[in-house]
């Protein structure tokens, strides 16, 4: 049995929604409104969208709150993207004065209802909680989660056989590691050209790797920095693959400048939320190293122990030991 928002907390978060649109005559205001009558009359996609502009503050007042609240209803109406945009609150939003906890089994299970239900980056996400529970969130093992690499291969495949590219990506990397299927570097290869043509940036970032290295393909560092360059709009580590690129010259001009600007720009991640969005607490660790030992750059022992303290807050273990 699906669970339902009571009818007045419901009407209560719309009401709200309502009256704190802008009066004039905004499109993206009108298009709000629309949306808030819509989601009272029971359409769960427009619940989806209008939970979304709650939690970005688009249009209405920013309230994560409200945003969980619609997103959830969103998910009991039906709407996949709803149940994995809830999901990701409890994992990664979670705080006391947003309403909403941390809480690692109902985010998987947010994410399993979001990919029966189409949305089949939820079938990737929860994949991920399978293979890597512990980078995700501390106790996903002890709330249910367990460690299984094969259920996470068997999702990720699921996604891309639904045409989620993000899936492709992952599955070609099992593939190419041998993590929970038998390992074939072909395949994965493959399966990188496929996320990357459809559109998958780490799908390029992958494939760049396989041309940097020569696997399964001749070694080829400069089409792997093209790779680089065009998955660095919107994937961190495609500009921190690109910039180590740039520092030895390898498929491309030296250029140690612009190898520091994307190291920077990797450290700090994007405003994207999204794959490949995060920033990468390897990108700080290098640019730290580089200041600390003026490779590169003007040795700078400050600027070193910022980098590594940035590192260290990601999760660099080596970044700690060193700020």
């Amino acid at each position: 049995m699906e669970r339902t928002l009571p009818t007045m907390r419901t009407t209560r978060i719309l009401a709200v929604c309502v009256a704190l649109l802008p009066a004039a005559c905004n499109p993206g205001a009108k298009e709000a409104r629309e949306r808030a009558a819509a989601c009272s009359d029971g359409d769960a996609a427009a619940c989806n969208e209008l939970g979304w502009q709650a939690f970005r503050g688009e249009y209405v007042l920013r309230d994560w709150r409200q945003a969980a609240d619609l997103f959830q209803k969103a998910c009991d109406g039906r709407a996949g993207e709803g149940c994995v945009r809830l999901a990701r609150m409890h994992t990664y939003d979670a705080a006391p004065r947003h309403g909403v906890a941390l809480d690692s089994a109902r985010s998987a299970e947010l994410l399993r209802e979001g990919c029966d239900r189409g949305a089949l980056i939820g079938c990737v996400e929860l994949g991920d909680m399978y293979a890597q529970p512990d980078s995700v969130q501390p106790e996903v093992e002890a709330q249910g989660v367990l460690h299984d690499l094969t259920r996470a291969a068997e999702l990720y495949a699921e996604a891309c056989d639904g045409g989620e590219m993000v899936g492709c990506a992952r599955l070609g990397v099992v593939y190419r590691d041998g993590a929970g299927v038998t390992q074939d570097v072909a395949r994965a290869l493959a399966l990188f050209r496929h996320a990357c043509d459809g559109g998958s940036r780490r799908g390029c970032v992958r494939l760049g790797e396989a041309f940097a290295i020569g696997a399964a393909t001749e070694a080829d560092p400069a089409r792997a920095a093209a790779l680089f360059e065009e998955a660095c709009e919107e994937d961190m580590l495609g500009c921190f693959n690109l910039a180590k690129l740039l520092v030895d010259g390898e498929g491309v001009e030296q250029d140690s400048e612009r190898a520091v600007e994307l190291f920077d720009e990797a450290c700090d991640g994007t405003l994207v939320r999204g794959e490949g969005s995060e920033p990468l607490a390897e990108s700080c660790y290098t640019l730290g190293d580089m200041y600390s030992n003026g490779s590169g750059v003007e040795a700078n022992a400050f600027r070193a122990s910022s980098y590594f303290r940035r590192a260290c807050r990601l999760g660099h273990q080596e970044g700690c030991r060193r700020s």
